[in-house]
C-alpha cells in the first residue's frame, strides 16, 4: 500500500475548503482516508493553513509521498525545508535552531551595489552567451 499526502475537498459549491489527509493511493479523493494532518482554507486572506507538523514528519518518515499541492503547503509554512533537515540527520531538539540559520543566510539582504553588480554581471554573461551562440551557428 502506497501512501499519499494529499488534499480533500470539503465546503460547499463554490467554497472550497481542504483538509490534509494520509491517505491510500487507490483511494478517491473525498473518500476514505487514514489520518487528518490539518487543513487549508484558500478564501481567507491570507490562505488559513495549519499543519500537524509532528503528524506529517511521521507519515513522510514511513514512506508517505505529499502531492504537488501538499508539497507547495509544506514549503509555504517552512515543513519541507525542516523535513529536508531531518533527512540530513540533524537532530530534532536543534532543529529550529538550524532552520533559523539557514532562515537568516537565505534572507540576508544584498546592498544596492552588490544587487547592481550581480545584475549587470548577469545580463553580460547571456550577451556574451547569445553572441557566441550566433557566431557558431554562422561559421557552421
Amino acid at each position: 500500500m502506497s501512501v499519499k499526502i494529499r488534499l480533500k475537498r470539503m465546503g460547499t459549491k463554490k467554497r472550497p475548503f481542504y483538509r490534509i489527509v494520509a491517505t491510500d493511493s487507490r483511494n478517491r479523493r473525498d473518500g476514505r482516508f487514514i489520518e487528518e494532518l490539518g487543513y487549508y482554507d484558500p478564501l481567507t486572506s491570507p490562505p488559513n493553513i495549519k499543519i500537524d507538523e509532528p503528524s506529517i514528519m511521521k507519515w513522510m518518515g514511513n514512506g508517505a509521498i505529499p502531492s504537488e499541492n501538499v508539497e507547495g503547503l509544506l514549503r509555504r509554512t517552512g515543513t519541507m525545508k525542516k523535513w529536508v533537515l531531518v533527512k540530513q540527520g540533524v537532530p530534532v531538539d536543534q532543529l529550529d535552531a538550524k532552520l533559523a540559520t539557514l532562515t537568516d543566510a537565505e534572507t540576508k539582504g544584498l546592498s544596492p551595489d552588490e544587487r547592481r553588480k550581480k545584475f549587470t554581471s548577469r545580463k553580460l554573461s547571456k550577451k556574451a552567451a547569445a553572441k557566441a551562440k550566433g557566431a557558431a551557428a554562422e561559421s557552421a
